[in-house]
């Protein structure tokens, strides 16, 4: 189902850089088939886009009180495991990269997860077809950096976005975001001082071993291995 709506709705899914490193083994491939449609939210965020009349309440499982999203989960190590100790919370994972998707997609059906959703579009889409204030929190775990000061426009992360996300954000909710790219870092730090941005409170921290969101993904692994620090930049509405 995957690559139909990727081949119907290519602007959808479109992305600066590779969506897939290698070849799908055949299992993966089969998991795609078989089961992506009934995971997966890209539907159901193409029938909002296509028809206005559509309710943005068709997102999210309202059986759940309590709703997070993680944004370029990666391999998913991070989303999995708070999906398995939480049950009881409704959970969104975003990633436009093929081989990650596929994984996930394997592990929440081989451990029959019901509390996990996910979404292979740009995640700009996922955000504009939600309802305002229905999201209790948003995690962003080391996101591309674009390290070259040409690239630095197809950053995630930037005033724009960030207001987006104020708006889907409940009262009491937050976004955490953490990256090991000093450049990124101080990328960040400069928008929030802009007098605009809408969130309450807004810290700054750098990680230490131990702390929940440090060492829970490969690309922090990496970050970590190099000696680089793991930084937090947390926003809360109030």
């Amino acid at each position: 189902m995957l690559f139909k709506l990727k081949e119907s709705f290519p602007a959808y899914y479109r992305y600066y850089g590779r969506r897939i490193a290698k070849k799908l083994s055949p299992t993966l491939s089969t998991v795609f088939e078989n089961s992506y449609k009934k995971i997966s939210i890209d539907q159901n965020v193409l029938d909002i886009i296509s028809n206005k009349k559509i309710s943005k309440k068709y997102i999210l499982n309202k059986t759940f009180n309590k709703h997070i999203i993680e944004i370029g989960f990666g391999d998913g190590d991070h989303l999995l495991a708070q999906s398995i100790a939480n049950k009881d919370v409704h959970y969104i994972g975003c990633e436009v990269f093929v081989n990650g998707l596929g994984k996930v997609l394997k592990k929440i059906i081989d451990l029959n997860l019901d509390n996990i959703k996910l979404c292979g579009l740009n995640c700009l889409h996922l955000l504009n077809c939600l309802e305002d204030s229905s999201i209790d929190q948003v995690f962003i775990i080391n996101p591309d950096p674009w390290e070259k000061k040409r690239h630095f426009k197809r950053r995630l992360i930037n005033k724009d976005f960030i207001s987006l996300l104020y708006k889907k954000i409940k009262s009491g909710g937050n976004i955490m975001i953490t990256t090991d790219s000093s450049s990124y870092y101080s990328h960040m730090s400069e928008i929030l001082k802009n007098k605009e941005i809408e969130f309450e409170k807004i810290e700054i921290n750098s990680l230490s071993p131990g702390d929940r969101l440090y060492d829970i993904s490969k690309y922090q692994k990496k970050g970590i291995d190099k000696g680089r620090k793991i930084h937090l930049v947390e926003l809360s509405k109030i």
